[in-house]
């Protein structure tokens, strides 16, 4: 077995150790679904919005919002860090700092975990509300090895917090995929399977990614896709493609100097987030969902994820 082969087998047994389940799946309570969805007016969330102010398709159908959760539910955030050999010095130093400030906010009642990737993936600190224990996490780290960005970015999918609460996976990379076993495209499809929000930050502005976006990724590799992707999903870079199949965002940090600005505000950003609730009706229960949230009676600009899958 190649020495990449056994990383990701030693990643797989770690994730089927700290989440015993099938697979990565949409998070639903009995028959309903829940969609995370952030309404913004010139880049200011906005607030006090009812569900009488949303309209929310789902497969073309009109649904009824049963429920609206605003700034109610604890959340659990996923710091997902690259810490492979580019970071090291002193862009380590700024993303342990940004990390470590993240940290700070979380209430009483949040959950973090710590998982940093190179090479490999480690779990560096299990879901816990230990800030000190996160910290001790995050001090330990050290640059160095390639960069398995989309096996990062699966594990974390898949690792979600057993424990209640509303997701957030915070990804950084400074570059591209260089050392993966998992395509592009498998860990789109994951995304669709799971409610977590994923906000992806790197160091490069989405025009500046290599037009063929992860198409190498998707037409090599140990493990083929899912699926025969989109001409258009070739085209897409993976941050910013994973980030809008789960209703994030992909921000470009310019500069690591910035990161413990851009996270904090990711964190505040994310607590003013809408959770919409309703029991999907007249539509088929299982495949493909697309979701299309829209206001009916106040102005700003809705983002949601694109759909997904049960």
């Amino acid at each position: 077995m190649s020495v990449r082969a056994c990383l990701v087998v030693s990643a797989c047994l770690w994730v089927a150790a700290a989440r015993a389940q099938e697979g990565p799946r949409f998070h639903v309570a009995v028959d309903a679904v829940r969609v995370d969805v952030l309404v913004t007016d010139h880049d200011r969330p906005v607030a006090g919005l009812t569900a009488r102010d949303f309209e929310l398709r789902d497969s073309g159908v009109t649904q009824r919002v049963a429920s609206i959760g605003y700034e109610d539910e604890a959340i659990r955030v996923m710091l997902a860090l690259d810490t492979s050999a580019s970071v090291d010095g002193l862009p380590l130093s700024h993303l342990r700092d940004a990390a470590g400030a993240v940290v700070d906010l979380l209430t009483p009642r949040d959950r973090a975990a710590v998982l940093t990737f190179s090479s490999g993936i480690d779990l560096a600190c299990e879901w816990t509300a230990d800030h000190a224990r996160l910290a001790r996490a995050l001090d330990r780290q050290t640059g160095r090895g390639a960069t398995a960005l989309h096996d990062a970015a699966f594990a974390a999918i898949l690792a979600r917090d057993t424990d209640p609460g509303r997701a957030l996976i915070l990804l950084f990379s400074d570059g591209e995929d260089t050392a993966s076993w998992l395509p592009g495209e498998s860990v789109l499809d994951a995304a669709r399977r799971t409610d977590a929000v994923i906000y992806g930050v790197g160091l490069r502005r989405p025009r500046d990614f290599p037009i063929a976006g992860f198409r190498l990724d998707v037409s090599s590799g140990i493990q083929r896709p899912p699926a025969s992707p989109s001409p258009a999903a070739l085209m897409e870079p993976f941050l910013p493609a994973l980030a809008k199949e789960t209703g994030g965002t992909y921000v470009d940090a310019q500069h690591t100097s910035r990161l413990q600005e851009l996270f904090t505000a990711i964190l505040r950003e994310f607590r003013t987030r809408y959770v919409l609730t309703y029991t999907p009706e007249g539509v088929m229960p299982d495949g493909w969902h697309p979701i299309e949230v829209k206001l009916k009676h106040a102005r700003g600009k809705v983002t949601a994820r694109r759909g997904y899958l049960r």
